[in-house]
């Protein structure tokens, strides 16, 4: 039986004359008919449904993203485009942070209501957390409940050794997000949004800075996000933290956050083992590490001819996540001495 929240979506979408957030909720529904074995009705509903149109080949305004913006001298191209499937059964926040995603989701979806109030949803936000906590799956979840492609800066194309060049990309990169609906994620941006003051710093890198607070100072659309995310967020200039919309914390899971994505990363797989016992000893693991323990551990019981997963399966791989993570953290501390 097709869920309530996916028909609701659906209705929405409808409403909206939102095409691409309702191809997306549809393929969504067809998938969930393959899962279920129900492969005939799959088989209606996509011929029903019919071909999605190229993605960046048209927009909810009209205008296209059919020619990425390049580096002029290079060639490289200044932002990547993806579609997202990061759909509300891949992420796993706390509390606090899946409140506020769900609070801009509700903007976006409902911002015609808000227009006519002379209001307009959150645009620009700003992601914080240690690596591996779901930054980037996060913009990527957004990207998909709102039917918009995600564009990922290029950091190693926009940031050149020619003066000026660094800040003509972000402009021009800023420019296609105004124009054209999108998530754009300006990943890593401690790297072109440095403190201006920070003494070890030349001018150019002030100077790209400047510009990038006059890009996020021409951004005016509402239907595009632009998210910054930071793994060191205290980094970033001042004035760049009051361009922002909202700011969301991502921490690192609870035992009680760990053991319900353990969980979901474990189905279909018999554990012969204490899931609270494994959540306990993960204590300050991020989510992506988590997925790699759980993938070794799961890899490692098919490659033995294994049909049960033991405690000692994973137990055996947090010992070498832990190891790799204080060897780099050792290494950061050699360094910076």
């Amino acid at each position: 039986m097709i869920a309530s929240d996916k028909l609701k979506q659906l209705f929405i979408a409808y409403r909206e004359h939102d095409d691409a957030a309702f191809h997306k909720v549809a393929e969504s529904l067809i998938a969930g008919e393959l899962v279920a074995n129900h492969h005939s009705t799959a088989k209606d509903l996509k011929a029903a449904l019919g071909k999605k149109k190229t993605l960046g080949s048209t927009s909810n305004n009209g205008s296209g993203l059919k020619v990425l913006p390049k580096d002029r001298r290079t060639g490289e191209d200044l932002i990547r485009l993806e579609e997202s499937f990061v759909d509300r059964n891949k992420i796993f926040l706390n509390k606090d942070t899946e409140s506020k995603i769900s609070r801009v989701l509700e903007e976006h979806r409902r911002s015609k209501e808000l227009a006519r109030y002379g209001y307009h949803p959150k645009t620009k936000l700003l992601f914080w957390g240690l690596p591996g906590c779901g930054k980037t799956f996060t913009a990527k979840y957004l990207a998909y409940e709102l039917g918009l492609p995600v564009a990922i800066l290029q950091l190693s194309a926009v940031i050149s050794s020619f003066v000026g060049d660094t800040a003509s990309h972000l402009q021009r990169v800023f420019d296609i997000a105004n124009r054209v609906p999108m998530v754009l994620l300006l990943d890593e941006i401690d790297a072109v949004g440095k403190n201006r003051d920070d003494p070890n710093d030349v001018g150019e890198l002030k100077r790209v800075v400047n510009s990038l607070l006059q890009a996020m100072d021409s951004f005016s659309s509402t239907n595009s996000i632009v998210i910054a995310a930071s793994n060191h967020q205290y980094l970033l200039d001042p004035a760049l933290w009051r361009r922002f919309d909202d700011i969301v914390h991502f921490p690192l899971p609870s035992q009680q956050e760990r053991a319900k994505y353990i969980q979901y990363l474990l189905n279909g797989i018999f554990f012969d083992g204490s899931l609270e016992y494994i959540a306990k000893s993960m204590n300050s693991i991020a989510y992506a590490d988590i997925q790699r323990i759980t993938v070794e551990s799961i890899k490692t019981m098919i490659l033995e001819g294994r049909e049960k997963l033991h405690s000692k399966d994973i137990t055996n791989q947090i010992k070498l996540c832990k190891n790799d993570i204080d060897a780099a953290k050792n290494s950061m501390r050699t360094a910076s001495e």
